[in-house]
């Protein structure tokens, strides 16, 4: 985790809410958050240490008492939602608490939705569950039984902006945007995208978004994200053999 990107977070409103009722002792046990799916493994190791603590168990944004149903680029099956209630129960390894992490939960089917309800209305005692979303469409019955935050980022960060074009504004782009946090700098390839959809340059926007989500999960430096980015958008190599040999 970056620390820009945690700087981020920790200037919303929705996380300064969190730990606000952290420090008044009424943390909810189940939180459903609705943030930028780059920014949602720093979110859950944030919100995970706000939960289990600060201890040397820590080790690559993971702790012994988090468990996971999904991943952060997949909504979990209907099995992963169905073990969550027996791996929630069992006694902490070393927290005072357990948290359950549902990844992707906007994209959960119907089926693995209604699987969670018991849980969310009848959470154990010593469990947290946290909902990642990365737009707020919850089913309404868990919705009602959770509490619901949004991560409110800086306008210019989320809105539609071209990408260079002229050679010389892909020199200074590769110039100066060298950013230390690879999030933010996937969020402003979003705002390129959202720009060329406006401007019905689809093709290119869809490439984008395919480019942005094999990125994520390949978890890349910011280095080899604008080398990428470059190599397709500016040099013109085709995008099939730059996805083709990241995966």
């Amino acid at each position: 985790m970056s620390p820009e990107t945690a700087s981020l977070i920790e200037a919303s409103s929705g996380w300064k809410e969190l730990c606000a009722a952290a420090e008044a002792g009424r943390q909810p046990q189940s939180v459903g958050v609705t943030i930028p799916a780059v920014m949602q493994e720093s979110f859950a190791e944030l919100y995970g240490r706000l939960v289990l603590g600060e201890d040397d168990l820590w080790k690559d944004g993971r702790h012994p008492d988090m468990i996971c149903a999904g991943a952060p680029a997949s909504a979990p099956t209907i099995d992963e939602c169905r073990r969550l209630q027996g791996e929630l129960a069992l006694h902490p390894l070393s927290a005072k608490r357990r948290l359950a992490v549902v990844w992707m939960a906007d994209r959960l089917s119907k089926e693995a939705s209604n699987s969670l309800l018991k849980i969310t209305e009848e959470p154990p005692e010593r469990g947290n569950i946290l909902f990642l979303c990365e737009e707020d469409k919850l089913i309404p019955t868990i919705k009602s039984r959770i509490w619901s935050i949004h991560i409110d980022l800086p306008e210019e960060i989320l809105k539609p902006h071209p990408m260079p074009e002229s050679p010389q504004e892909w020199a200074k782009w590769m110039e100066t945007g060298r950013k230390p946090s690879p999030e933010i700098l996937l969020l402003e390839m979003q705002g390129w995208m959202r720009d060329l959809a406006e401007k019905r340059d689809y093709k290119r926007a869809s490439e984008l978004d395919s480019l942005i989500r094999v990125m994520e999960q390949r978890r890349l430096s910011s280095s080899m994200i604008e080398d990428l980015v470059f190599a397709v958008f500016k040099e013109g190599v085709p995008y099939e053999q730059i996805s083709g040999g990241l995966w």
